[in-house]
Formats: C-alpha cells, structure tokens, sequence
C-alpha cells in the first residue's frame, strides 16, 4: 500500500527488496503459512543476509532504509555502523506477541525481554534456540540501531519503552495507519453482497456475523465459537437464522493447526451455520461487510486493528476484546468492548455481548453509522504522507 501510494506521490525513489533476491530458494506465499518455527527462523536467515548485502551495495550518504518487518529484516547493526540511516516499521510487537501466546500472558513484555538480556550474557546463551535471537535481539537491535522505530499505536509505544529503557526522546514514533484503499461504488458493493448471499444461500432473514483476519491463535476466532456454543447451550442466540463467516487464511507456523481446531469447534454449533470463505480482498471483502449485521473482532493481541477500521468505515458495529489494537480504533460508540480475563471470563463477556447486541437492531445500526463517519476522516495516504516526511528528514528524497 505503502508503495502504491508513493508511486502516485513521489516523495522519493524507492527499491524493494523483496524475498524474491533469494532466487530459486524463495518461498512463496504458500510455501510461507506451511513453514514451522524452525523453518521460518531459516528463512528469516537467508533473507537477512541477502537483503543486508544488496543495501550494501548502495551509498548510505544518498539512501535510507525502510524496514517493514522485524524478525525478516537486515542486519541492523552492521547497516548503523556502515552508515545507513534505518526506518523500521513496527506492525507487531514481537516481544509482546510471544509473551500473550506462547506465554499466555504470564510474564510481562518488559520481564521477558530482561530476562533473555541476562540469559544472553551467561553461559547458559549457547542454549538459547535461534528462534529467540529473531525475537529478542532482532527487535532489540531494530530499536537500538533504527534513527525512529513507527508504531501505530500510544500504548505499543508505551510497552517498547519499558522493554528498552534508555532509548533517546523520539526513537519511537506513533503512527495510526488509517484506514487503506477506495470503497467501490455502493451500487457494486450492494450487488457483490447479493452474490454472495445468492453463493452461500444466506437466507434473508439471517444474522449475519463477520470476522475477518489470519487464522492463528492471537486472532481468537476459537472464542469466539466458543462463545455461541455456551449460547446455543443457553438458548441466547437470535430468533432469526445466525450465520457466521471467518475469512482469512492459515497463517505460518501454528496456522493450520489452530485451523483444523475451529473447524471441530464449528461442528459443535447446531443452530448456527459457520463458514469460512479463505482469503477475500477487493470487491468481495467489500461485499462480506455489506453482508454483515456485526464484525466482531476477538483477537487476544493486536497491534492495530486494520480490519477492524475497514468493517467501521462500511457501516459496521463492532465488538471487540479490550487490548491496546482496538483501543487505538474503537470508540464507545461504534460498539463494546469485552474486557480480557480468565479463558472461561472472556467467553462469557463475548457470549452476553453477542446476546445483547444481535437484540438491538436500532443500536447496531446508529453504531454503524457513527462508525462510518469516523472511519471515513481516517485516511492512509495521510499516514502514508507523515511516513514519508519522516523518511525525507534523514534523506530519502535528497
């Protein structure tokens, strides 16, 4: 997005460097989500030091480098001392995705990154699994060795400080993404959802219900179907037909797993109908939200929610888990948000909010709107703009 809208500004030139430099050993997309940690971790090797010696082969008095990914991205230390300026992009805190899923929330960010400091300085660091230098040091050495780090949120800001004291007044930089692409004519919007209703035999009657992301544990689709089985046992679903469709593919490393065990939980419903149409973009997510009574958003981390503010800018009400990425979106207007506790809490708050916002269609559909007109003031190429003055500051268009 980044890239199409800079071709129309032209703030600068721009080289990407893409997994494609590795040639013939460059996965493709789906050679990616069937990757296991071991395998990400070797690719995230080679990719490094490929894309480290093609910035090297530039002058760093005449470049800066962009970087959009973490445990993917160069060698950040030797491209510092060779004098590149670096930029990184922030779209995950690793950090503190490992510490709410493989750590389920136990430990702090700021705990897990002290603790792997003093590992990594004792004999015990010969130890530590590859995976963890790409978590810890790559993260730690993108904020040491980057002239600003872009987070889209104040409180992802807030945990990166506290995991890394000490770094200069401005190194991180908040930067809201907005909300990316055109809406297509209403009328194309209102016809691609008739298709869809006709493809799926949606009745008209129905429910609808969407969420749309990744399948992978953080993104907590698992609780969500969780959540209208304990309504189904408690008899709070809607009169009306429900339907619920899950869009999104498998992403890498726990992705298929996690997707065979929503599908089993998904075979337990008897009164709602679950879907899962894979990957939509374009017109047909489009349409997947003018099909949708309510977007619901249950991701146990996030770090911005990009889906999330598409759905308001159509028109959607949302219903959200309480964590920093929704907050950075939501408004008490556009629709709750579910506080995170215990597994058994968090399924029992969506499962009431379900119940009560699929009761009130008058305030659905005022959420919908106040949602909308928000979202629509929230523009990317105004991100995309600050991102590129930030680039300019240390050169990019000298």
């Amino acid at each position: 997005m980044l890239l199409e809208e800079w071709r129309r500004t032209r703030p600068f030139d721009v080289q990407l460097v893409s997994p494609a430099i590795l040639g013939p050993r460059a996965p493709s997309a789906r050679d990616l989500v069937s990757f296991g940690e071991r395998e990400y971790a070797r690719f995230c090797r080679e990719f490094s030091a490929a894309a480290t010696a093609e910035v090297l082969r530039h002058d760093p008095a005449g470049a800066v480098v962009l970087v959009n990914d973490v445990s993917e991205g160069p060698d950040f230390p030797r491209l510092a001392a060779a004098g590149f300026p670096i930029v990184t992009i922030y779209h995950v805190d690793v950090v503190a995705y490992v510490a709410a899923i493989y750590g389920r929330s136990l430990l702090a960010p700021e705990t897990l990154a002290r603790w792997y400091r003093r590992l990594r300085a004792s004999p015990l660091s010969r130890v530590l699994p590859s995976m963890a230098a790409l978590v810890f040091e790559q993260q730690e050495n993108s904020l040491r060795f980057s002239r600003a780090a872009v987070v889209p949120s104040e409180a992802m800001r807030g945990i990166m400080g506290r995991c890394y004291p000490g770094l200069p007044d401005g190194r991180i930089q908040v930067l809201p993404w907005g909300v990316p692409g055109e809406v297509p004519p209403p009328s194309e919007t209102a016809a691609a959802a008739r298709l869809l209703r006709a493809e799926f035999g949606v009745p008209d009657d129905a429910r609808v219900l969407l969420t749309l992301s990744r399948i992978s544990p953080e993104k907590g689709q698992d609780l969500l179907l969780e959540a209208l089985i304990e309504s189904e046992r408690r008899s709070q679903g809607p009169s009306q037909p429900l339907w619920l469709f899950i869009c999104g593919e498998a992403a890498y490393m726990q992705g298929r797993r996690f997707l065979d065990r929503l599908h089993a939980l998904a075979a337990r419903l008897r009164r709602t109908r679950v879907v899962f149409p894979g990957y939509v973009s374009g017109l047909r997510k489009h349409a997947f939200f003018a099909l949708a009574d309510l977007y619901v958003f249950p991701s146990r981390h996030e770090s911005y929610g990009l889906t999330l503010i598409e759905a308001l800018r159509a028109g959607c009400p949302a219903l959200c888990l309480d964590h920093h990425g929704a907050r950075a979106v939501m408004r008490p207007e556009f629709g709750p948000l579910v506080p995170i506790g215990s597994r058994r809490e968090t399924i029992r708050g969506l499962r009431d909010a379900l119940a009560s916002l699929l009761a009130r269609p008058d305030d659905r559909r005022r959420m919908g709107e106040a949602a909308s007109l928000w979202a629509r003031g929230q523009t990317f190429s105004a991100a995309a703009s600050a991102l590129a003055r930030l680039l300019n500051r240390y050169g990019a268009g000298s």
